[in-house]
């Protein structure tokens, strides 16, 4: 049976640990707040008294602790799940930390024949909760084999990106989306409210309109390669006209919003830079 070690018991980790739990693994749990152990009363978990106690013979240690340091001190520290997790055992790593942190551990674990794995998960504490998390992974393949049936406990899909890092990547790639989407959509509501448009209205306008599906165009249109003769493929037209359309657009929304006095960076900064959206 694979022994598991869950570490980071707070609003992500308790609900994953616990899918972990129920999915049959033998499961250790550790967090530095005792009150976290309440989460597991009656079931078959065993309440470590440290990262390393946790990590103890254990197959995979999942860490969802809350930043860089901490991550380290957890997996590489004194006490940490290095010190007596056993060869060929996978680290998974969900915290969001740097690139750097990601090799630094990874170097630590291969000095004693552990893999580190970068495990980003997206869907927030209901997908935690309900065993659906997106679970994007860098790493080998024997090491991400390893770890997936674990963490097909707590994921409805596990993506393996690429070598160690590319989880990482593709997590901080995606939850940039949607924060850019995020201030994109503040700044509409303050056109629409500075021009005296109801903000449900916006909102209604947004939603029947296909703008988010238009945000994904990219990925349809690819770019304009040349032709062995030097000529573009026919996307060319169609590209050029996004560009010009864009652009055109997005001067008279500065133009609104100068009228309106308004300070609108994400459309300003979308201007500067739309000649590059599609590949030209």
């Amino acid at each position: 049976m694979t022994t598991v070690a869950c570490i980071g018991l707070g609003q992500m980790g308790a609900p994953m640990a616990l899918n972990v739990v129920n999915s049959g693994f033998a499961t250790s749990v550790f967090d530095i707040a005792e009150s976290a152990f309440e989460h597991f009363d009656g079931s078959t978990a065993r309440i470590a008294s440290s990262p390393a106690d946790a990590a103890r013979s254990a197959d995979v240690a999942c860490i969802v602790v809350f930043d860089d340091a901490q991550t380290i001190e957890t997996v590489a520290g004194s006490d940490g799940v290095l010190t007596t997790l056993k060869p060929g055992s996978v680290v998974a790593i969900h915290s969001t930390v740097s690139p750097e942190t990601i090799r630094h551990l990874a170097q630590a674990g291969a000095e004693k024949n552990i893999h580190v794995i970068d495990a980003g998960i997206s869907g927030g504490v209901p997908g935690a909760t309900a065993g659906t998390l997106l679970t994007m992974v860098g790493g080998s393949t024997e090491a991400v084999a390893l770890a997936t049936p674990t963490l097909l406990a707590f994921s409805k899909e596990v993506i393996h990106a690429g070598d160690l890092g590319a989880g990482l990547a593709l997590k901080l790639a995606r939850n940039a989306t949607g924060y850019i989407w995020m201030a994109g959509v503040h700044e509409a509501m303050k056109f629409a409210s500075a021009a005296g448009v109801e903000l449900e209205v916006l909102h209604h306008t947004i939603s029947a309109t296909g703008v988010f599906e238009q945000g994904l165009s990219p990925f349809m249109l690819g770019g304009p390669d040349p032709l062995p003769d030097g000529q573009f493929d026919p996307m060319h037209e169609l590209l050029s006209h996004l560009r010009a359309l864009g652009e055109k657009d997005l001067d008279q929304a500065l133009g609104l919003a100068a009228e309106l006095n308004l300070d609108v960076p994400v459309t300003r900064g979308t201007r500067t830079s739309f000649h590059s959206v599609a590949r030209l």
